[in-house]
This record gives structure tokens, C-alpha cells and sequence, in this order.
């Protein structure tokens, strides 16, 4: 489908001459694969992380159909930033995991049988994202905030928060891993980073006070 990068994450089984031999012409896919002792170490490396899943019991909010995610959500997003999910053939996505994701994407079965495995679901997303791209007008990423913008505004939010929010009923963490999720998911510009930046320092002047 025209995709180059495969992250492996704590893969149970080698990769060698086996995978290789199915792989077909996607061997050289699998020469450059990275490998990655967990998922949140792989996330550190894109902006924008959405997981698949045909399982999710939480609120629904975040989950949509992969056909809508290429047409809603990926539209402005620069693909190169993007990783796209996938569990194991057991046990699909764990919920930390799940919760690491920005959006979370379902492929719409029958509901006698809702799952699909793996090789099946990979194909499928593949095929919707590469059409996706291929339709997709070229657009400006000049004005979209880099993953380091985003990072640096995180630090700034963090640093306020915990100096004007001594509550221990409030979790530092846990706030942050939501505010950064709703960041990714806003797509912020550059003119947005800069705002924010210095609405949280008048915000730090004020605790002042």
C-alpha cells in the first residue's frame, strides 16, 4: 500500500527468515523495521498516534470509523507524523496502550463477529489510508506546529500547573497526558503555540500576585 515504516514493539517471535519468506516483496520492510521496547517510547517519535481497535468499552468520543479518520481527522496532518496502531492477534490493544492514543479507529463488522484478525485489519487500514493520501490535495504544513513546538508548550503547561495547583486531589500526570491529547487532536499552528506561550505567562505573573 505504499507504506515504508513498520515499528515493532516487544515482538514475541523472531523476525527472521520465516517472516521473511511471507513477506514476499516487503523483505526490505522488514530489514528497515525498528524495534521498540514499548509503545510510549515509539509515540515519542510522532505527533499523532491512533489505535485500532474492535473492542473499546469506554466512553465514545475518540472512537470512529477508519473511512471517517482519513476524512476527518487525518486531512490536515502530515503522514510522516502519524502511527497507526495495531494489537496483537489475541489480545488486540491493552488498555494502557489504548489510552496513549489520541483517536482510536474501528472498521465496522457484522455483529456476530466484531474482530477481525490481524493480517485482515492491516490491510484494510492500509488500503483506506493509501487512498486517503493519494486523493489528498497538497497542503501547507508550514504553519502546523512541530512535535518539538508542541513539546515545548507541555513543559510550559506542566511548569504552570504545578506552581499555581497545590491541590494533591489533582494529578499532575494524569492532567497533562489529557491536555496533550486534546492538543494533538486540535492540530495547533505555530501562531497558536506562540498565544498560548504567552497567555500561561501572564497566567504565572498573576499567581504572583
Amino acid at each position: 500500500m505504499g507504506f515504508q515504516n513498520l515499528v515493532l514493539v516487544q515482538p514475541e517471535c523472531e523476525v527472521g527468515m520465516e517472516a521473511r519468506s511471507f513477506a514476499m516483496k516487503g523483505a526490505d520492510i522488514l530489514d528497515r523495521a525498528i524495534f521498540s521496547p514499548s509503545l510510549e517510547e515509539a509515540a515519542n517519535n510522532l505527533s499523532f498516534l491512533i489505535g485500532t481497535t474492535g473492542r473499546f468499552k469506554g466512553r465514545k468520543p475518540r472512537l470512529i470509523s477508519c473511512r471517517k479518520l482519513v476524512e476527518r481527522v487525518l486531512s490536515n496532518c502530515s503522514p510522516a507524523n502519524v502511527g497507526i496502531v495495531l494489537g496483537s492477534e489475541d489480545n488486540g490493544l491493552r488498555r494502557e496502550e489504548l489510552r496513549l492514543c489520541q483517536w482510536l479507529a474501528e472498521i465496522p463488522t457484522g455483529s456476530d463477529y466484531p474482530v477481525l484478525n490481524l493480517a485482515q485489519a492491516t490491510a484494510i487500514v492500509a488500503y483506506e489510508l493509501n487512498l486517503a493520501i493519494k486523493d489528498q490535495k497538497p497542503c501547507d504544513n508550514a504553519q502546523q506546529a512541530s512535535p518539538e513546538e508542541l513539546d515545548s508548550l507541555m513543559d510550559h503547561v506542566e511548569r504552570v500547573i504545578e506552581r499555581i495547583s497545590p491541590s494533591v486531589r489533582i494529578s499532575v500526570s494524569r492532567l497533562m497526558q489529557r491536555i496533550r491529547k486534546v492538543s494533538v487532536r486540535a492540530q495547533l499552528e505555530r501562531e497558536d503555540i506562540n498565544m498560548l506561550h504567552g497567555l500561561l505567562k501572564e497566567l504565572d505573573k498573576s499567581s504572583d500576585l
